[in-house]
């Protein structure tokens, strides 16, 4: 395997807020390893790994690359999505520094949402009105204890 391979099924997955999710998504490492995910869970604040989501990873990963099974798994581990609490990314200036921009926050839809990003990014830089409304992703929006923490 030379190159990630994501299911298409993973921007439903990504999208959906109706409960968990698994989707087949690989990235080989220079090391030879591979990179198997992914998931998304609501409502958790447990940082343990759930064994449950864990084999349906494999299981869905198994689909796409029987092969997959005849590996070792030597580590195994769980993370938070960066997000905001309406679930929609930062947009702007860093307030400290004008000529710094975020596009942070976009709660694991970054590639998914990245053309739009950039797009709000370059109108900003270049002083244009934005050609896609960029109210909805001022980090005033959100209060300070969450906006770039």
């Amino acid at each position: 395997m030379r190159h990630q391979l994501v299911e298409l099924g993973y921007l439903k997955s990504a999208h959906s807020t109706t409960g968990d999710s698994v989707a087949f998504n690989v990235q080989p490492r220079r090391t030879g390893q591979v990179l198997i995910g992914s998931s998304r869970q609501y409502d958790v604040e447990d940082k343990p790994v759930d064994n449950p989501i864990l084999l349906r990873m494999l299981r869905r990963a198994g689909e796409y690359m029987p092969g997959l099974a005849q590996m070792s798994t030597i580590r195994v581990w769980t993370g938070f999505r960066a997000a905001t609490p309406d679930q929609l990314p930062l947009i702007d200036p860093w307030p400290g520094d004008p000529t710094v921009f975020l596009a942070t926050r976009h709660e694991g839809l970054g590639i998914t949402t990245s053309l739009a990003s950039a797009r709000i990014l370059v109108d900003q830089i270049a002083g244009r009105r934005a050609a896609i409304p960029i109210e909805p992703y001022l980090p005033s929006r959100v209060s300070s204890e969450h906006a770039y923490v």
